[in-house]
């Protein structure tokens, strides 16, 4: 089938959201995701911020902060902003079909008016509706801005860059913890003993939400050194563990202790740790102490220690 749009404000991009577009993936050839302005709302995020961090979301193996929008993300999903309406992005780029989420009997209500609303600019543009997952149901945009930072909290709803950027923190900081949790997609396939999707995922937005927490500014110069540091880690090892992950279900052991061994070394420059811990790993560790449903620890303090060794050579 042809392409489509899903257009939205997505301030920010959420995993419902991320369901839509998955859904919409398995119809369309192409979907065209558009972050767009809402007179009606008042937005955390720009457009151009939102459409990266959408495209961040779908691929974070690729450092698109780097780039400008309009993005294409693999071979089926482009990602860009618009400030102009949705019906004439469709019409210029020759799209017939809006995709749009539906979560309740109030948003048909709304995509009903939205529709002939569009109907009178672009008549030419059909609206294909997608039904929200029992479990995705509370996960609006406006849940994420409720909950996010807070410390107790162990489902936001949002990749950790979103979150980063919402709280005015450091976004290379989310990248960091996005990138951990995605490869460690199959940790619990490799030993059953270990952390299973959701403690993994649990363990990381307690550790990411207590963080922000205490570390409330990190240096320019720390930042900058740090987002050289994931830029090269991407530039060397973005591609092949994409590879790794989706297509042979990989583990990356190695890659994961230096993503751990960045995010040290960023928190050592301008953290104050307490009495007894002198170093970014040690601290991290100490935080992330039975964190979530389990008592096992988020990486083994050795071989995170040799990554960190190795990083600063």
């Amino acid at each position: 089938m042809q392409s489509s749009v899903y257009a939205g404000s997505f301030d920010p991009w959420t995993f419902g959201h991320q369901f839509v577009l998955d859904s919409a993936l398995e119809v369309f050839e192409c979907v065209h995701v558009v972050s767009a302005i809402n007179p009606a709302k008042q937005s955390l995020l720009k457009p151009e911020v939102r459409a990266r961090v959408i495209a961040h979301s779908i691929d974070p193996f690729i450092d698109w902060w780097s780039l400008d929008p309009p993005f294409r993300v693999g071979e089926k999903v482009i990602v860009t902003s618009q400030e102009g309406l949705v019906a004439d992005y469709a019409k210029e780029n020759n799209i017939t079909h809006l995709v749009r989420g539906l979560r309740s009997t109030s948003d048909f209500e709304a995509e009903f008016n939205l529709y002939f609303s569009n109907q009178a600019i672009n008549p030419q543009l059909q609206t294909w509706a997608i039904m929200c997952p029992h479990h995705l149901l509370h996960c609006s945009s406006t849940y994420v801005k409720t909950v996010v930072g807070k410390t107790h909290v162990k489902y936001v709803g949002a990749k950790f860059v979103a979150q980063s950027l919402m709280l005015n923190w450091v976004r290379v900081i989310g990248q960091i913890f996005d990138l951990i949790e995605v490869c460690s997609a199959h940790r619990f396939d490799v030993d059953s003993s270990n952390l299973n999707g959701r403690d993994l995922s649990e363990c990381l937005q307690l550790l990411f939400s207590s963080l922000s927490f205490r570390i409330l500014r990190i240096s320019r110069s720390v930042m900058v050194k740090t987002s050289k540091y994931v830029d090269s880690f991407l530039k060397h090892h973005g591609s092949k563990l994409r590879e790794e992950i989706r297509v042979h279900k990989n583990y990356p052991k190695n890659e994961i202790h230096t993503l751990w061994a960045i995010l040290a070394y960023c928190l050592e420059e301008d953290a104050v740790f307490p009495h007894g811990i002198d170093s970014g790993v040690t601290y991290l560790l100490s935080l992330s102490k039975n964190l979530g449903r389990t008592s096992i620890k988020l990486f083994n303090e050795d071989d995170v220690m040799t990554a960190y060794e190795n990083l600063k050579k």
